[in-house]
């Protein structure tokens, strides 16, 4: 199984409790106080009137705190209904539009959308340069597609370095290789980067983290406590810090 297998993502993100699990340790231990979801939508600049599009909005929680723009709406869509149920709880505030859609075979016309966000989920779609088609196909002339994104050298690299262990990565799409595929669909590509790591003090809640992504990761056999102790060895002053490589591409 791989993590753009559509059994893989249905049980990943049936619900938001594992999406929230994830979510929790960045807001725990970042050392970039900005939350990201703040840092991602400062790079919306949504206009008024406009007609955006979110594919895999996921919870939602980007969306907190968030005031559109006159006559701005939103349609947030996701693959799975089940996450649709918690994203209207967080983004009510916003009187969206919701749809379980799936972005490889989206049911809008043509010309559609002003902006389309797809944030932290093209990696989980079987056809990217399909799902990047059809992106293209409903926004309008110089519309523009916000797409954040993770690189190859973040935490779950880190883990998998520090117990020795071989971790097929997810390549598919990234920072380092993200902008050459959008270059194929969109005249304009621009990549801004996230300084940023994780500094965290209770090793239990990096091991809840690593259990949320059971089904994406060789690290889900290995036992708890096999786990504590290797991050143990690598803690200095009671931290062990993380590197965590996030960005964002801006097209159009």
């Amino acid at each position: 199984m791989t993590i753009a297998d559509e059994k893989v993502v249905t049980g990943q993100y049936a619900t938001a409790a594992r999406l929230e699990t994830r979510i929790g340790i960045h807001e725990k231990y970042s050392r970039n106080r900005q939350p990201f979801g703040e840092w991602v939508t400062a790079h919306y600049a949504l206009q008024p009137g406009e007609k955006v599009l979110e594919v895999g909005c996921g919870t939602g929680s980007m969306w907190q705190g968030v005031t559109l723009p006159e006559g701005c709406h939103v349609t947030l869509t996701d693959f799975s209904g089940g996450m649709l149920e918690t994203t209207r709880e967080n983004t009510a505030h916003l009187r969206a539009g919701y749809a379980v859609v799936d972005v490889q075979r989206m049911p809008y016309a043509d010309a559609t959308f002003d902006v389309v966000i797809a944030n932290m989920m093209l990696y989980h779609v079987p056809d990217i340069d399909r799902a990047l088609g059809e992106i293209r196909r409903v926004l309008k002339p110089g519309g523009r597609l916000i797409a954040a994104t993770c690189g190859e050298n973040g935490v779950v690299q880190a883990v998998a370095d520090m117990l020795g262990m071989r971790f097929d990565a997810n390549l598919r799409f990234t920072l380092q290789n993200g902008g050459e595929r959008l270059q194929q669909v969109f005249s304009q590509v621009e990549r801004v980067d996230r300084k940023d790591a994780l500094d965290v003090t209770d090793l239990r809640d990096l091991v809840a983290y690593l259990r949320s992504m059971q089904q994406m990761t060789v690290l889900a056999d290995v036992p708890d406590e096999t786990l504590l102790t290797a991050f143990g060895r690598h803690m200095k002053n009671g931290v062990l810090s993380l590197p965590k490589e996030y960005g964002v591409f801006l097209c159009r």
